[in-house]
């Protein structure tokens, strides 16, 4: 069954119904089907029927897979380093790679993500670049009716000083202006400036009406 849910992964934004069929009948014959037990979860499998639930909006068996990964797999915040793995229970030094990366892109997929994803290339768009990372990182950042959102994480606050990081390929012939947070925002060419205080919190930016 767990080649047929790696087959699923693959085919689902080729052949969606196809796929969708083959992956439901994958997870009635196995662990992922009406109960999930207290066998070893498998990273990958659970991880790909976690990302699919998403994909196609079946919320019962996300609710399942997802509350068994969190039972199972060790999900893990270190917060000296700012980072967020799953331990898989191998009480290695450093986490598997490839099984982290199949459950992080389970953890952020939403519906039609993996379609849409792969059908056409993504849209050019403007980039948050040198985040002071560990330190600051960036928890949201996302376009919403032209303004550009951001949750400012810090590791060890410190209000009195500032943490800075650009954004490029963003147009500069208009004013770009903070509408919500603390900072300030010096333009360049096809990139903003932005400096911040050093403290966890929403900043918003968007151009200055005409």
């Amino acid at each position: 069954m767990r080649g047929n849910l790696f087959s699923c992964w693959y085919a689902a934004p080729q052949v969606p119904k196809d796929a969708r069929r083959l992956f439901e009948a994958a997870c009635a014959n196995s662990e992922f089907g009406e109960e999930i037990g207290s066998s070893p979860l498998d990273p990958r499998g659970a991880a790909v029927v976690l990302a699919l639930s998403r994909e196609w909006g079946i919320p019962e068996l996300e609710a399942r897979v997802a509350a068994a990964i969190e039972e199972q797999l060790e999900p893990t915040w270190d917060a000296e380093r700012g980072e967020f793995t799953w331990g898989l229970g191998l009480e290695e030094e450093h986490p598997r790679g490839q099984y982290n990366a199949f459950l992080a892109a389970a953890e952020a997929m939403s519906p039609g993500a993996w379609t849409g994803l792969s059908a056409a290339p993504l849209e050019p768009c403007p980039q948050v670049v040198d985040v002071e990372f560990p330190n600051v990182a960036l928890s949201r950042a996302r376009w919403s009716d032209g303004a550009l959102d951001l949750q400012l994480s810090v590791l060890d606050p410190d209000p009195g000083r500032e943490t800075h990081f650009r954004i490029v390929g963003v147009d500069t012939r208009k004013a770009w202006v903070l509408t919500e947070g603390a900072g300030s925002l010096e333009a360049g060419e096809r990139e903003l400036r932005v400096r911040a205080p050093k403290k966890a919190g929403a900043l918003q930016l968007r151009p200055a009406a005409a």
